[in-house]
């Protein structure tokens, strides 16, 4: 049966290296090619003068050079018996601008061709990024065959052809993206990898942060991991719970808040929906949940509602744009009910013992909690995603 296209936009690759797609070999991971490709490509992304802008994609430049990714093999002490799946079929999330690109650096280490759904958003990050792989393919034409990135809207037939293609598909949209996208039927040996919604939240204690002299720093550390993507990443601490006494977490609290208010101020922009999405979800919340209050002053930039307790509810009711639950804690095992769900993905730590953090979950063993990761951290992507090794899950293993 012949497809059609039109609806597909092609940003980097055409239909006729789509097709060809099918039919082409799968790599062995960290193929020598594709790791001076990516360093090639983190090298033009380097020497951009759009990138400085913005921070997550130097990140990704900093992330898929070639030491970068030498490091990263050096975890896999044997790939030998291990090649590429064959075609990965990847579906990026609408909201966070390059994630995108790091699901399609996982799927060429890991040896497959790859055809990716960019964000439906126009983010400038998305055009940037597409125009120096281009570029870098126009240098290094041997990894063309392995990179066709596109864009379409909910076709569904276009969704039906990709996924009786592919061996692998990666859905990075959330639980209504992963039900729209498995209406699509799969071949019986293809693999599905669902990035779920999902929730994080940070723990700080007071005395921890009090000690440190730069509090800019650390103000400019957790405005990277949540107003950079308004809170919208499943990475994003939605929640922030302080580990101390009385006193001192009133000072840390006091000092964290306005550093980061001020910090903010000079670079976001609180747009007027967002401001009353916010106080909304405060009058939603204070009906619902005894003994709540708001803590923040009135200017609505940092929003923040303080809690008495914690339950296995409390993630229902986060926000986003800069809107902040907080709980005091006096011990460690008092995160245990936010913890305690599959749906919690990352906990952001600040002051905190590493010590402590891998005493709780031994002792508790809580249904999640996939990454632990320092303030400031949240946003770096790793082979090892959700849970999920990415290297491994990509793979298949010949048995000789």
């Amino acid at each position: 049966m012949p497809h059609n296209f039109d609806c597909i936009s092609f940003l980097v690759g055409n239909k006729s290296l789509m097709q060809g797609m099918v039919n082409q070999r799968a790599l062995k991971p960290f193929d020598e090619n594709v790791v001076t490709f990516l360093d090639h490509f983190s090298k033009r992304l380097f020497r951009n003068p759009l990138a400085k802008a913005w921070p997550d994609v130097i990140s990704l430049a900093f992330w898929c050079r070639k030491n970068s990714v030498l490091q990263m093999k050096k975890t896999y002490p044997d790939l030998s018996g291990r090649m590429g799946r064959g075609l990965a079929f990847h579906i990026a999330p609408s909201n966070v601008a390059v994630n995108f690109a790091y699901s399609l650096i996982a799927g060429l280490l890991s040896g497959n061709t790859n055809i990716v759904r960019v964000p439906s958003r126009d983010f400038p990050q998305v055009s940037l990024i597409c125009d120096e792989l281009n570029a870098t393919l126009y240098e290094q034409s041997i990894i063309s065959p392995y990179i066709c990135l596109v864009r379409y809207g909910r076709e569904k037939a276009v969704n039906d052809m990709l996924s009786a293609w592919c061996q692998t598909r990666l859905i990075w949209g959330g639980d209504e993206t992963i039900a729209t996208i498995r209406q699509s039927p799969l071949q019986p040996r293809c693999m599905d990898l669902a990035f779920a919604n999902r929730y994080s939240f940070a723990l700080i204690d007071a005395c921890g942060y009090l000690s440190i002299q730069d509090k800019q720093a650390i103000a400019e550390r957790f405005y990277n991991d949540t107003f950079l993507t308004d809170q919208n990443a499943c990475t994003s601490p939605k929640l922030v719970i302080w580990l101390g006494k009385q006193e001192e977490t009133a000072e840390a609290r006091t000092q964290f808040w306005s550093e980061l208010d001020t910090f903010s101020q000079k670079r976001y922009e609180l747009e007027a929906v967002v401001a009353v999405r916010k106080f909304t979800q405060f009058c939603m919340l204070s009906t619902s949940v005894d003994c709540v209050k708001k803590a923040s002053d009135s200017q609505n930039l940092v929003f923040r509602v303080l809690l008495n307790k914690l339950d296995g509810d409390t993630m229902t009711h986060t926000g986003s744009g800069g809107y902040f639950l907080e709980y005091l804690a006096c011990e460690i095992d008092e995160i245990y009910p936010v913890c305690n769900n599959t749906r919690c993905q990352t906990l952001s730590i600040l002051g905190v013992d590493i010590k402590k953090i891998k005493a709780f979950l031994t002792e508790y063993r809580p249904e999640g909690v996939d990454r632990v990761v320092p303030i400031g951290k949240t946003m770096d992507f790793g082979l090892q995603w959700d849970g999920y090794d990415l290297i491994y899950m990509l793979t298949r293993c010949v048995v000789i």
